[in-house]
């Protein structure tokens, strides 16, 4: 805390609980907040997975949850699963740090061996390097909605409030951003089953999904959201351009 409140930039790693999210288990994401841990400048640089953690792809392909036909061991589901991770780090005000093609979904073992075989010695070891990764549809909807994300970030002042609050724990799971510019709400289904949720919107009226366009009006404030397992809705209280994300 007294480095960060003198100016250091310090690694956040909370792999362990994205992961865990990913792989639709219980978690809780609010370390990757800096208020959260009592620090007055946003001096954190969270990451979800890095140069000395495991890839979440690598764990939801092995590990991943299931109920009722949602499987995220299944390539797709489990792409999906990072898409919504990304949507409750990226927009938490404060840095962030992807690792090498994480954002195409990179799914080798930290532990992978050239020879193909699993080995805490290759830890360090040469990986693939997989550019065909972007011929794979879920993979480029992955990679778009990443850079989606990060042009929120760097372009719309609301992203950088130091008024926010967040709801991190459980399996619903809320971000709510205010600021003068505009307000936000995302909501996502971290479970394997259909949730309701009540999104908390800070204010009545017509609010918009940023991913699809759609505009809402919200006369109950107390209204739930069903959210089906996976889903994940980014909404502001002012229109913006609508971001290319499916390929």
């Amino acid at each position: 805390t007294a480095l960060a409140n003198q100016g250091f930039m310090l690694w956040g790693n909370i792999n362990h609980e994205y992961n865990e999210a990913t792989m639709g288990y219980s978690s809780n994401l609010s370390w990757a907040s800096y208020q959260e841990r009592g620090w007055n400048n946003p001096h954190l640089i969270s990451y979800m997975e890095s140069h000395d953690e495991e890839r979440l792809m690598y764990k939801n392909l092995l590990f991943g949850n299931s109920a009722n036909g949602y499987n995220i061991t299944q390539l797709n589901t489990a792409l999906a699963r990072v898409e919504l991770a990304s949507c409750f780090l990226f927009p938490i005000p404060g840095p962030k740090m992807i690792w090498q093609f994480g954002e195409l979904g990179y799914d080798y073992s930290i532990n992978y061996c050239t020879d193909g075989t699993f080995n805490e010695n290759c830890r360090t070891g040469n990986k693939p390097i997989r550019w065909d990764y972007w011929d794979v549809s879920a993979r480029q909807r992955l990679y778009n909605v990443t850079a989606a994300l990060n042009h929120l970030k760097t372009t719309e002042p609301a992203f950088s409030t130091t008024d926010y609050n967040i709801d991190l724990g459980g399996f619903g799971k809320r971000i709510h951003l205010n600021h003068a510019s505009m307000n936000v709400t995302i909501i996502g289904n971290f479970d394997v089953v259909g949730i309701n949720m009540i999104p908390g919107f800070q204010n009545t009226g017509t609010w918009y999904d940023y991913f699809t366009g759609e505009a809402i009006q919200v006369n109950d404030l107390n209204n739930a959201f069903f959210l089906e397992p996976g889903e994940y809705r980014l909404y502001t209280s002012v229109p913006l351009e609508t971001p290319v994300i499916d390929v």
